[in-house]
Protein backbone atom coordinates (compact mmCIF):
# COMPACT_ATOMS: atom_id res chain seq x y z
CA UNK A 1 0.00 0.00 0.00
CA UNK A 2 1.48 3.26 -1.04
CA UNK A 3 -1.71 5.45 -1.44
CA UNK A 4 -5.11 5.31 0.40
CA UNK A 5 -7.39 1.92 0.17
CA UNK A 6 -10.11 4.18 -2.07
CA UNK A 7 -6.93 5.50 -4.47
CA UNK A 8 -5.54 1.96 -5.00
CA UNK A 9 -8.84 1.03 -6.08
CA UNK A 10 -9.67 3.43 -8.30
CA UNK A 11 -6.60 3.37 -9.75
CA UNK A 12 -7.08 -0.57 -10.24
CA UNK A 13 -10.20 -0.19 -11.66
CA UNK A 14 -8.93 2.09 -13.95
CA UNK A 15 -6.27 -0.06 -15.55
CA UNK A 16 -8.86 -3.33 -15.42
CA UNK A 17 -11.05 -1.20 -17.76
CA UNK A 18 -8.61 0.14 -19.74
CA UNK A 19 -9.11 3.63 -18.68
CA UNK A 20 -6.16 6.42 -19.45
CA UNK A 21 -7.68 7.53 -15.85
CA UNK A 22 -9.18 6.31 -12.46
CA UNK A 23 -12.69 4.80 -12.15
CA UNK A 24 -14.41 4.66 -9.03
CA UNK A 25 -16.29 1.42 -9.08
CA UNK A 26 -15.75 -0.19 -5.92
CA UNK A 27 -15.91 1.64 -2.37
CA UNK A 28 -13.07 0.62 0.27
CA UNK A 29 -15.69 -0.35 2.60
CA UNK A 30 -17.26 -3.22 0.15
CA UNK A 31 -13.69 -4.21 -0.61
CA UNK A 32 -12.70 -4.23 3.14
CA UNK A 33 -15.95 -6.19 3.55
CA UNK A 34 -15.06 -9.09 0.96
CA UNK A 35 -11.51 -9.20 2.09
CA UNK A 36 -12.26 -10.37 5.54
CA UNK A 37 -14.44 -13.67 3.20
CA UNK A 38 -11.09 -14.40 1.89
CA UNK A 39 -8.41 -16.86 3.91
CA UNK A 40 -4.89 -15.72 4.16
CA UNK A 41 -3.80 -19.12 3.33
CA UNK A 42 -5.14 -18.91 -0.55
CA UNK A 43 -1.93 -17.54 -1.11
CA UNK A 44 0.83 -19.86 0.79
CA UNK A 45 -1.00 -22.22 -1.71
CA UNK A 46 -0.25 -20.29 -4.68
CA UNK A 47 3.46 -19.74 -3.68
CA UNK A 48 4.13 -23.36 -2.81
CA UNK A 49 2.68 -23.84 -6.14
CA UNK A 50 4.68 -21.61 -7.52
CA UNK A 51 7.56 -23.02 -5.96
CA UNK A 52 6.80 -26.48 -6.32
CA UNK A 53 6.21 -25.80 -10.26
CA UNK A 54 10.02 -23.86 -10.73
CA UNK A 55 11.87 -27.00 -8.89
CA UNK A 56 10.22 -29.09 -11.41
CA UNK A 57 10.89 -27.41 -14.64
CA UNK A 58 13.65 -24.89 -14.33
CA UNK A 59 17.40 -26.16 -14.24
CA UNK A 60 17.97 -24.31 -11.16
CA UNK A 61 21.09 -23.34 -9.63
CA UNK A 62 23.06 -25.46 -7.30
CA UNK A 63 26.19 -25.13 -5.47
CA UNK A 64 28.53 -28.02 -5.64
CA UNK A 65 25.62 -30.55 -6.15
CA UNK A 66 23.64 -28.85 -3.34
CA UNK A 67 21.22 -26.51 -3.13
CA UNK A 68 21.91 -23.58 -0.61
CA UNK A 69 19.54 -22.65 1.79
CA UNK A 70 18.90 -20.09 4.44
CA UNK A 71 16.92 -19.00 7.13
CA UNK A 72 17.16 -15.93 9.50
CA UNK A 73 14.48 -14.33 11.06
CA UNK A 74 13.35 -10.41 11.64
CA UNK A 75 10.30 -7.70 12.88
CA UNK A 76 8.09 -5.84 11.37
CA UNK A 77 5.82 -3.29 13.00
CA UNK A 78 1.59 -3.81 12.95
CA UNK A 79 -0.42 -0.59 12.62
CA UNK A 80 -2.23 -0.24 15.72
CA UNK A 81 -5.63 -1.61 16.27
CA UNK A 82 -7.66 -3.54 19.00
CA UNK A 83 -7.65 -6.71 16.36
CA UNK A 84 -4.43 -6.33 15.96
CA UNK A 85 -3.47 -5.68 19.63
CA UNK A 86 -4.99 -8.97 19.92
CA UNK A 87 -3.82 -11.51 17.95
CA UNK A 88 -0.08 -9.91 18.27
CA UNK A 89 0.43 -8.83 21.66
CA UNK A 90 1.66 -5.12 22.12
CA UNK A 91 5.24 -5.13 23.74
CA UNK A 92 6.60 -1.82 25.54
CA UNK A 93 9.53 0.56 23.42
CA UNK A 94 11.22 3.43 24.87
CA UNK A 95 11.95 4.83 27.88
CA UNK A 96 10.36 2.36 30.64
CA UNK A 97 8.92 0.44 27.73
CA UNK A 98 5.80 2.95 28.10
CA UNK A 99 5.40 3.15 24.22
CA UNK A 100 2.89 0.17 23.07
CA UNK A 101 3.37 -1.30 19.72
CA UNK A 102 2.28 -4.78 18.28
CA UNK A 103 5.03 -6.15 16.38
CA UNK A 104 5.36 -9.57 14.82
CA UNK A 105 8.28 -11.53 14.54
CA UNK A 106 9.03 -13.23 11.00
CA UNK A 107 10.95 -16.08 9.53
CA UNK A 108 11.73 -16.95 5.70
CA UNK A 109 13.49 -20.44 4.82
CA UNK A 110 15.40 -19.13 1.76
CA UNK A 111 17.24 -20.38 -1.31
CA UNK A 112 19.78 -17.98 -1.82
CA UNK A 113 20.97 -19.10 -5.48
CA UNK A 114 17.58 -19.04 -6.84
CA UNK A 115 16.00 -16.08 -4.83
CA UNK A 116 13.05 -18.26 -3.99
CA UNK A 117 11.03 -18.23 -0.82
CA UNK A 118 10.52 -21.72 0.22
CA UNK A 119 8.28 -21.24 3.68
CA UNK A 120 7.25 -18.18 5.47
CA UNK A 121 6.21 -17.71 8.85
CA UNK A 122 4.57 -14.93 11.05
CA UNK A 123 3.84 -14.71 14.74
CA UNK A 124 3.69 -13.00 17.73
CA UNK A 125 7.01 -10.53 18.88
CA UNK A 126 7.46 -12.98 21.75
CA UNK A 127 8.10 -15.88 19.70
CA UNK A 128 11.62 -16.92 19.22
CA UNK A 129 13.20 -17.46 15.47
CA UNK A 130 14.37 -21.09 16.38
CA UNK A 131 10.82 -22.22 17.65
CA UNK A 132 9.87 -20.73 13.92
CA UNK A 133 12.63 -22.42 12.27
CA UNK A 134 11.60 -26.18 13.62
CA UNK A 135 8.18 -25.17 12.50
CA UNK A 136 9.37 -24.99 9.02
CA UNK A 137 11.56 -27.67 9.25
CA UNK A 138 8.80 -29.61 9.27
CA UNK A 139 6.88 -28.15 6.59
CA UNK A 140 9.24 -27.84 3.78
CA UNK A 141 10.03 -30.56 1.07
CA UNK A 142 14.18 -30.44 1.52
CA UNK A 143 15.78 -32.26 -0.74
CA UNK A 144 18.82 -34.99 -0.36
CA UNK A 145 21.44 -32.81 -0.77
CA UNK A 146 19.75 -29.78 0.36
CA UNK A 147 22.47 -27.32 3.32
CA UNK A 148 21.20 -24.96 5.46
CA UNK A 149 22.81 -21.73 6.58
CA UNK A 150 22.38 -20.40 9.77
CA UNK A 151 23.89 -17.25 11.79
CA UNK A 152 25.11 -17.42 15.62
CA UNK A 153 21.55 -16.55 16.96
CA UNK A 154 20.53 -20.72 15.59
CA UNK A 155 22.89 -23.07 16.84
CA UNK A 156 22.19 -24.96 19.75
CA UNK A 157 23.34 -29.12 20.00
CA UNK A 158 19.66 -29.67 20.20
CA UNK A 159 18.97 -28.35 16.64
CA UNK A 160 22.63 -29.73 15.16
CA UNK A 161 21.03 -32.84 16.26
CA UNK A 162 17.45 -32.50 14.85
CA UNK A 163 18.48 -31.13 11.14
CA UNK A 164 21.38 -34.48 11.25
CA UNK A 165 18.22 -36.83 12.06
CA UNK A 166 16.07 -35.31 9.17
CA UNK A 167 19.25 -35.59 6.72
CA UNK A 168 19.75 -31.91 5.98
CA UNK A 169 22.91 -30.68 5.56
CA UNK A 170 24.12 -27.48 7.70
CA UNK A 171 27.01 -24.69 7.90
CA UNK A 172 26.31 -22.73 11.28
CA UNK A 173 28.41 -19.92 12.53
CA UNK A 174 28.99 -20.28 15.93
CA UNK A 175 29.53 -17.83 18.49
CA UNK A 176 33.78 -18.33 19.67
CA UNK A 177 32.48 -17.20 23.58
CA UNK A 178 30.37 -19.44 23.97
CA UNK A 179 30.60 -22.80 22.85
CA UNK A 180 33.36 -24.99 25.44
CA UNK A 181 34.99 -26.32 22.40
CA UNK A 182 35.36 -24.02 20.10
CA UNK A 183 37.22 -22.24 23.12
CA UNK A 184 39.41 -25.41 23.81
CA UNK A 185 40.16 -25.34 20.02
CA UNK A 186 40.72 -21.75 19.50
CA UNK A 187 43.43 -22.00 22.27
CA UNK A 188 44.66 -25.07 21.13
CA UNK A 189 45.36 -23.06 17.64
CA UNK A 190 43.79 -25.79 15.62
CA UNK A 191 41.99 -24.92 12.40
CA UNK A 192 39.54 -27.90 11.16
CA UNK A 193 38.58 -30.50 13.86
CA UNK A 194 35.83 -33.21 13.69
CA UNK A 195 34.01 -32.79 17.53
CA UNK A 196 30.84 -34.97 18.76
CA UNK A 197 28.43 -33.11 21.34
CA UNK A 198 26.46 -35.03 23.38
CA UNK A 199 23.17 -34.32 23.77
CA UNK A 200 21.68 -32.39 26.68
CA UNK A 201 19.11 -33.52 28.79
CA UNK A 202 16.46 -30.84 28.04
CA UNK A 203 16.77 -32.11 24.74
CA UNK A 204 16.94 -35.55 25.06
CA UNK A 205 13.14 -36.13 24.34
CA UNK A 206 14.60 -35.50 20.32
CA UNK A 207 15.49 -39.67 20.82
CA UNK A 208 12.25 -40.81 20.82
CA UNK A 209 10.92 -38.39 18.34
CA UNK A 210 14.10 -38.79 15.63
CA UNK A 211 14.16 -42.77 17.07
CA UNK A 212 17.42 -41.52 17.59
CA UNK A 213 19.86 -44.42 18.68
CA UNK A 214 22.25 -42.48 20.30
CA UNK A 215 22.31 -39.05 21.80
CA UNK A 216 25.83 -37.56 20.26
CA UNK A 217 26.01 -35.64 16.97
CA UNK A 218 29.51 -35.29 15.06
CA UNK A 219 30.23 -32.23 13.49
CA UNK A 220 33.04 -30.54 11.58
CA UNK A 221 34.58 -27.32 13.34
CA UNK A 222 36.48 -24.99 10.88
CA UNK A 223 38.17 -21.65 12.17
CA UNK A 224 38.50 -18.93 9.47
CA UNK A 225 39.93 -15.98 8.99
CA UNK A 226 38.09 -12.65 8.03
CA UNK A 227 39.88 -10.12 6.19
CA UNK A 228 39.56 -7.98 9.23
CA UNK A 229 41.49 -10.21 11.27
CA UNK A 230 38.50 -11.55 13.14
CA UNK A 231 37.80 -15.27 13.48
CA UNK A 232 35.18 -17.05 12.24
CA UNK A 233 34.10 -20.57 13.69
CA UNK A 234 31.80 -22.81 10.96
CA UNK A 235 29.99 -25.69 12.09
CA UNK A 236 29.43 -28.10 9.18
CA UNK A 237 28.15 -30.98 8.38
CA UNK A 238 30.50 -31.22 5.45
CA UNK A 239 33.35 -33.68 6.73
CA UNK A 240 35.28 -34.29 3.73
CA UNK A 241 37.77 -31.75 4.24
CA UNK A 242 39.82 -31.81 1.07
CA UNK A 243 36.82 -31.69 -0.80
CA UNK A 244 34.98 -29.04 1.18
CA UNK A 245 38.18 -26.99 2.24
CA UNK A 246 38.45 -23.85 4.55
CA UNK A 247 38.31 -21.16 1.51
CA UNK A 248 35.03 -23.17 -0.02
CA UNK A 249 33.58 -22.96 3.37
CA UNK A 250 34.15 -19.18 3.61
CA UNK A 251 32.40 -18.84 0.33
CA UNK A 252 29.52 -21.58 0.88
CA UNK A 253 28.49 -18.98 4.37
CA UNK A 254 29.19 -16.05 2.43
CA UNK A 255 25.99 -16.66 0.38
CA UNK A 256 24.05 -16.56 3.58
CA UNK A 257 24.00 -13.09 2.77
CA UNK A 258 21.37 -13.29 0.09
CA UNK A 259 18.84 -14.19 2.71
CA UNK A 260 19.88 -10.27 4.00
CA UNK A 261 19.20 -9.37 0.72
CA UNK A 262 15.82 -10.99 0.57
CA UNK A 263 14.66 -9.24 3.70
CA UNK A 264 15.79 -5.77 1.58
CA UNK A 265 13.37 -6.27 -1.26
CA UNK A 266 10.51 -7.66 0.90
CA UNK A 267 10.80 -4.81 3.83
CA UNK A 268 12.33 -2.10 2.23
CA UNK A 269 11.61 -2.36 -1.44
CA UNK A 270 8.00 -3.86 -1.18
CA UNK A 271 7.82 -1.66 1.31
CA UNK A 272 5.72 -4.68 3.69
CA UNK A 273 5.20 -2.79 6.63
CA UNK A 274 2.61 -0.34 4.82
CA UNK A 275 0.16 -2.62 5.70
CA UNK A 276 -3.42 -2.17 3.75
CA UNK A 277 -5.94 -2.72 6.80
CA UNK A 278 -6.09 -3.05 10.29
CA UNK A 279 -7.27 -6.02 11.10
CA UNK A 280 -4.92 -9.35 12.11
CA UNK A 281 -6.44 -11.06 9.08
CA UNK A 282 -5.25 -8.25 6.66
CA UNK A 283 -1.89 -8.30 8.20
CA UNK A 284 -1.28 -12.01 7.81
CA UNK A 285 -2.95 -11.46 3.86
CA UNK A 286 -0.60 -8.69 3.17
CA UNK A 287 2.36 -10.55 4.19
CA UNK A 288 1.31 -14.05 2.45
CA UNK A 289 0.52 -11.75 -0.66
CA UNK A 290 4.18 -10.25 -0.86
CA UNK A 291 5.55 -14.00 -0.19
CA UNK A 292 3.54 -14.97 -3.54
CA UNK A 293 4.65 -11.87 -5.29
CA UNK A 294 8.01 -12.17 -4.57
CA UNK A 295 8.33 -16.00 -5.57
CA UNK A 296 6.29 -15.34 -8.91
CA UNK A 297 8.73 -12.51 -9.66
CA UNK A 298 11.64 -14.86 -8.95
CA UNK A 299 10.33 -17.78 -10.96
CA UNK A 300 9.77 -15.50 -14.16
CA UNK A 301 13.09 -13.69 -13.57
CA UNK A 302 15.26 -16.58 -13.82
CA UNK A 303 15.77 -17.50 -17.54
CA UNK A 304 16.53 -13.88 -17.66
CA UNK A 305 18.80 -13.81 -15.16
CA UNK A 306 20.47 -16.69 -16.82
CA UNK A 307 20.47 -15.20 -19.92
CA UNK A 308 22.22 -12.16 -18.65
CA UNK A 309 25.02 -13.71 -16.41
CA UNK A 310 26.09 -15.62 -19.60
CA UNK A 311 26.53 -12.57 -21.76
CA UNK A 312 28.47 -10.73 -19.63
CA UNK A 313 30.59 -13.93 -19.21
CA UNK A 314 31.86 -13.13 -22.57
CA UNK A 315 31.83 -9.44 -22.32
CA UNK A 316 35.18 -7.22 -21.59
CA UNK A 317 32.98 -5.00 -18.84
CA UNK A 318 35.10 -5.14 -16.10
CA UNK A 319 32.28 -6.35 -13.94
CA UNK A 320 29.80 -9.45 -14.35
CA UNK A 321 26.10 -8.58 -14.53
CA UNK A 322 22.97 -9.34 -12.96
CA UNK A 323 18.92 -8.38 -13.26
CA UNK A 324 18.27 -5.65 -10.68
CA UNK A 325 15.76 -6.94 -8.76
CA UNK A 326 14.34 -4.17 -7.44
CA UNK A 327 13.24 -3.62 -11.05
CA UNK A 328 12.22 -7.15 -11.65
CA UNK A 329 9.85 -7.06 -8.49
CA UNK A 330 8.23 -3.45 -9.76
CA UNK A 331 7.67 -4.72 -13.08
CA UNK A 332 5.56 -7.49 -11.75
CA UNK A 333 3.66 -5.74 -9.37
CA UNK A 334 2.68 -3.63 -12.60
CA UNK A 335 1.71 -6.01 -14.76
CA UNK A 336 -0.38 -8.34 -12.21
CA UNK A 337 -3.56 -6.83 -13.90
CA UNK A 338 -2.47 -7.65 -17.11
CA UNK A 339 -1.18 -11.22 -16.65
CA UNK A 340 -3.36 -12.78 -14.12
CA UNK A 341 -6.55 -10.97 -15.21
CA UNK A 342 -6.32 -10.02 -18.73
CA UNK A 343 -4.15 -12.86 -19.56
CA UNK A 344 -1.89 -11.51 -21.89
CA UNK A 345 1.48 -13.49 -20.97
CA UNK A 346 3.13 -13.26 -23.83
CA UNK A 347 2.91 -9.92 -24.43
CA UNK A 348 4.45 -9.53 -20.47
CA UNK A 349 7.07 -11.83 -21.07
CA UNK A 350 8.35 -10.24 -24.33
CA UNK A 351 8.55 -6.82 -22.58
CA UNK A 352 9.67 -8.06 -19.04
CA UNK A 353 12.69 -9.97 -21.01
CA UNK A 354 13.42 -6.49 -23.11
CA UNK A 355 13.48 -4.03 -19.92
CA UNK A 356 15.42 -6.41 -17.72
CA UNK A 357 18.00 -7.51 -20.06
CA UNK A 358 18.89 -3.54 -20.54
CA UNK A 359 18.62 -2.40 -16.95
CA UNK A 360 21.09 -4.69 -15.40
CA UNK A 361 23.95 -3.90 -12.90
CA UNK A 362 27.42 -5.19 -11.97
CA UNK A 363 28.46 -7.72 -9.84
CA UNK A 364 31.08 -5.79 -7.38
CA UNK A 365 32.50 -8.58 -5.03
CA UNK A 366 33.50 -8.24 -1.61
CA UNK A 367 31.89 -5.11 -0.58
CA UNK A 368 30.61 -4.39 2.55
CA UNK A 369 28.82 -2.42 4.40
CA UNK A 370 28.44 -1.45 8.06
CA UNK A 371 24.52 -2.35 9.04
CA UNK A 372 22.56 0.61 10.28
CA UNK A 373 20.71 0.02 13.58
CA UNK A 374 18.81 3.56 14.06
CA UNK A 375 15.33 3.07 15.18
CA UNK A 376 13.49 3.28 12.36
CA UNK A 377 9.54 5.30 12.89
CA UNK A 378 6.27 3.14 12.96
CA UNK A 379 4.19 3.60 9.46
CA UNK A 380 1.26 5.61 10.06
CA UNK A 381 -1.86 4.61 8.78
CA UNK A 382 -4.02 7.99 8.97
CA UNK A 383 -1.59 9.51 5.96
CA UNK A 384 -0.77 8.16 2.73
CA UNK A 385 1.38 9.75 -0.50
CA UNK A 386 -0.61 10.61 -3.03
Amino acid sequence: MRRSIQRELNDFFGKLNGSDYSIRQVTKSAFSQARSKLKYQAFIELSNSAVDYFYSSAPYLLWDKHRILACDGSTIMLPSSVDIGTEFEPTGFGPGAAAQRSVAKISLLYDVLNLVTLNAKIDTFKEHEITLLKTQLSEVKFMPDDILLLDRGYPSIGLLYELQHRSIGFCVRLKDNWWKEVNTMLEAKQKDKIVTFTLPKKDSELQNIFSGKTNTVTVRLVVIELEDGKKEILCTSLMDAEKYTADSLKQLYHLRWGIEEAYKLFKVRADIESFSGMSALSVRQDFYAGIFAMNACAVLNFPIEQKVREESKGSTDKYAKKVNQTNAFSLVRECMIGVFIKKKIKCFLISFDEILTKTTEAIRPNRSFPRNHKQKKPKSMNYRKM
